[in-house]
């Protein structure tokens, strides 16, 4: 048990460190979520649309990672037609545990769209907090607690330590691009650009900081549309890197009569994703579209864990505004 607790408590540390110098959480379905990681998607689907996504990470695995997360974004109309300002918001809240590790991210996204022959380009910015807070009771210290009461003895990691509370200031820049057939996207955006440094309470005369490390991330993709009657073919790329460590995502989706699909997804040296998803088109209501993929390990963590299971639920809907009624006065009553 003892030998158990030490492997636990250094898979925890390591996965830990890398949070704190990369503070995004991990997904897979990454073409469902576009928005968390590029302000310039916001009010790109031209409709009011909602996303829901759950992660569950290394099931069977005490500690392992957990992920919740809520955005929403819509284009805005202005009053009057102002040419080139076609304006998009978005709001993303998420929160991710680790362990003792508590992430919590909220952002606002404001974008612009720019209409050419060639297709839409929309350029954003976001703002937002992002905190982190440690918590000393979820640690596993064999050397560090008392053997019968469980009990932390180390001051450093007990639960009244003080040490883990932290917040900053977060600041993204992105750019999304989408061709006129609607057959590429690519994207790019920088996050966490004002590299903030979340400032954690003094232990034992230690300071406990964290600095927020600067993120690229690069996306792209084509639809292939004319191989097979009723199927769509889509592969893409997703790319995200803190400048010391890259991950790299390959997808593959088939897509049937816009309405089911079904695909996978490989992380190297991480993952292999199957995945599946169903489509509804209500019509005036709104577009449904729910979608879960399932993640089996690559790397020495696959002995640990019985892989990672990630669900999705996104809703789109528009608002039609009612036309304005004309009255014209009879002048034999004026």
């Amino acid at each position: 048990m003892v030998f158990m607790k030490r492997i636990i408590l250094i898979v925890l540390t390591f996965s830990t460190l890398s949070v704190l110098g990369q503070q995004d959480p991990q997904f897979t379905q990454n073409f469902a979520n576009k928005l968390y990681n590029n302000p310039g998607f916001a009010g790109m689907n031209g409709a009011i649309c909602a996303t829901v996504i759950g992660r569950q990470q290394w099931l069977g695995f005490d500690g392992s990672p957990q992920t919740g997360l809520v955005s929403v974004h819509a284009p805005i109309k202005l009053p009057v037609d102002v040419n080139f300002i076609n304006l998009g918001v978005g709001f993303t809240a998420a929160n991710d545990v680790i362990g003792p590790l508590n992430t919590n991210v909220f952002k606002l996204a404001i974008s612009n769209r720019f209409t050419f022959n060639a297709g839409t380009l929309s350029i954003g910015l976001g703002i937002g907090t992002l905190g982190a807070v440690i918590d000393g009771s979820n640690f596993l210290t064999p050397d560090g607690e008392d053997a019968t009461t469980g009990v932390i003895t180390d001051p450093n990691l007990a639960p009244d330590a003080g040490a883990g509370k932290a917040y900053g200031f977060d600041f993204d820049m992105g750019a999304y691009f989408r061709s006129a057939s609607n057959k590429i996207f690519v994207g790019a955006s920088m996050m966490h650009l004002t590299q903030s440094e979340l400032q954690g309470n003094e232990v034992n005369g230690q300071s406990n900081d964290y600095k927020i490390e600067s993120h690229l991330y690069v996306m792209g993709g084509y639809r292939i549309d004319n191989l097979v009657p009723d199927w769509e073919f889509v592969p893409s790329v997703f790319l995200k890197t803190e400048f010391s460590t890259t991950q790299f995502d390959f997808n593959a989706r088939a897509i049937y009569k816009d309405m089911l699909w079904g695909g996978v997804s490989y992380r190297i040296q991480d993952a292999v994703s199957p995945m599946a998803g169903y489509k509804h088109d209500f019509g005036k209501p709104g577009v449904l579209k729910i979608g879960a993929s399932y993640d089996l390990n690559t790397s020495k963590l696959r002995s640990f864990n019985s892989g990672t299971v990630e669900v999705f639920l996104n809703y789109c809907f528009t608002i039609t505004p009612k036309p304005k009624i004309t009255i014209h006065k009879n002048p034999r009553w004026l």
